[in-house]
């Protein structure tokens, strides 16, 4: 198995479903890895294209998201919590900037970093606007409640709130013998039973409930009502997500330009 499978089958995604099935099916393709690398640009110093219209710095979050920038993430067009951090920073930093716009079509991604991304962008003193082309699930939506302001098209899909742990059974004929330490009985689980699922349902619901109350928090409702009506980890169309408050605006992406220049 490869180190990239590895990583999709034993880490801690905020991703839906069947994008995560779309990773692990590229990186299965191994012996296409160094062919595919061949095609891959290396990307400047310093830039992941930010563009200027006017004073509005416009940042995209395309595609899953990583914690590192690597060649992964370019192979599946994904981008990474290192990297939106480093623009973000910058954009805020410079004095030409007025307002921020995340353009957002992400399907979530890898847990982690998505916690600390979310509050950069709140503790960011300029306005930070986040624009849902057409989707914006899980670890993505989680990023766009930080913002200031939620705008999306007509047909976009947000939510997908919630955390998933994957794993994938690999018996690979090789005997090991491990000696644990008394006093770690949970540190060697086994997620076919009955009590190391329950281990796992644990983080799963600890991981969930530091989002929703993220989300709840940002988007300025009771931890109940985000409960109740923001999906339970459904996605929902723009009409129905503004009408419990998961946006604030239907518009096009050229209308919010403008919007925000006049």
């Amino acid at each position: 198995m490869s180190m990239i499978l590895k990583a999709l089958s034993n880490e801690r995604w905020l991703v839906e479903h069947n994008y995560l099935q779309t990773m692990a099916n590229i990186a299965m393709r191994e012996n296409d890895v160094e062919t595919l690398a061949t095609k891959v640009g290396k990307p400047l110093e310093n830039t992941r294209t930010v563009e200027m219209f006017g004073d509005v710095a416009v940042i995209p979050v395309i595609g899953a998201i990583f914690r590192y920038a690597n060649l992964f993430t370019e192979i599946c067009g994904a981008t990474s919590t290192e990297r939106l951090a480093k623009e973000l920073t910058a954009a805020s930093g410079n004095a030409k900037v007025k307002t921020i716009v995340l353009n957002i079509d992400c399907p979530g991604g890898h847990a982690a970093g998505i916690w600390e991304l979310a509050q950069l962008i709140r503790g960011i003193d300029k306005t930070v606007i986040a624009y849902v082309d057409d989707t914006a699930a899980s670890g993505g939506y989680w990023i766009a409640s930080a913002c200031d302001h939620i705008a999306a098209s007509k047909t976009a899909m947000v939510g997908s709130i919630g955390a998933v742990y994957t794993f994938r059974m690999v018996d690979d004929g090789v005997k090991k013998i491990e000696i644990v330490s008394s006093v770690s009985p949970k540190k060697r689980f086994d997620v076919s039973t009955e009590d190391g699922a329950a281990q796992v349902q644990t983080w799963a619901d600890d991981l969930g409930e530091i989002f929703i109350e993220d989300v709840a928090r940002f988007r300025g409702v009771s931890k109940k009502k985000a409960l109740e009506t923001f999906g339970q980890g459904d996605m929902l169309i723009a009409d129905r997500a503004k009408r419990v408050k998961m946006i604030d605006e239907i518009t096009t992406f050229e209308q919010l330009l403008k919007d925000i220049k006049s």
